[in-house]
């Protein structure tokens, strides 16, 4: 049986970091729909949190 692969701190950073980029390229593209503005936004605010937890360990 092979061992689970548990990604790491820096890996979880990492992909967060990825994730930060593709919102910061939507955001860039200049979209005026503040529906989309407001996705956007709280994709960024989600990735924050989800960075901080994994920095942290959670």
């Amino acid at each position: 049986m092979a061992t689970a692969y548990k990604p790491t701190t820096a890996d979880n950073v990492e992909a967060i970091g990825m994730r930060i980029l593709r919102i910061a390229e939507d955001m860039a593209a200049g979209s005026r729909h503040q529906v989309r503005s407001e996705r956007l936004i709280d994709q960024a605010e989600q990735a924050a949190i989800d960075l901080r937890a994994a920095v942290r360990g959670r």
